[in-house]
């Protein structure tokens, strides 16, 4: 007997929506409710479920079968690729090289390298260099020319 793979049962992330994260009734008090109105990620690390807030992902790198969230100084790294965790993430996530994912929100300013490469600095001082295959998708999700 053949069995089929069920690729989205082998994804260690996925991504819930505020309104549907909201803590029941039967819970009460017990669970806090989450101030922000964006959508969560909920990570499954070693065992752990961890949920992350969305809006506080500011980088994410990639290296072969695994994907580390930067999320301020907090790292997280989850088995998964980036192609993968690219279709679970909204449009302001952008692929800015092979092995890496920008949150917008997070980008304070770009720079040009003297050898024409761009770096993007980010609110918490992290340099991510985005690869010259990926420039025009990163300008084209800020709507200016880098």
């Amino acid at each position: 007997m053949i069995r089929q793979s069920n690729p989205a049962a082998r994804l260690r992330f996925s991504r819930i929506d505020s309104e549907r994260f909201a803590p029941s009734s039967a819970a009460g008090a017990a669970v806090p409710s989450r101030s922000s109105q964006g959508a969560v990620l909920v990570l499954r690390v070693r065992g752990r479920v961890i949920v992350v807030d969305e809006a506080g992902i500011d980088w994410i790198d990639g290296a072969g079968n695994y994907v580390r969230l930067h999320i301020g100084r907090e790292r997280h790294r989850v088995r998964g690729t980036l192609k993968d965790l690219e279709g679970v993430l909204p449009p302001r996530f952008v692929r800015s090289h092979r092995s890496t994912i920008l949150n917008l929100a997070a980008v304070h300013e770009f720079v040009r390298t003297p050898f024409g490469d761009l770096v993007a600095l980010l609110r918490t001082g992290d340099r991510v260099t985005v690869g010259r295959t990926y420039r025009r998708q990163v300008e084209a999700a800020f709507a200016v020319r880098l």
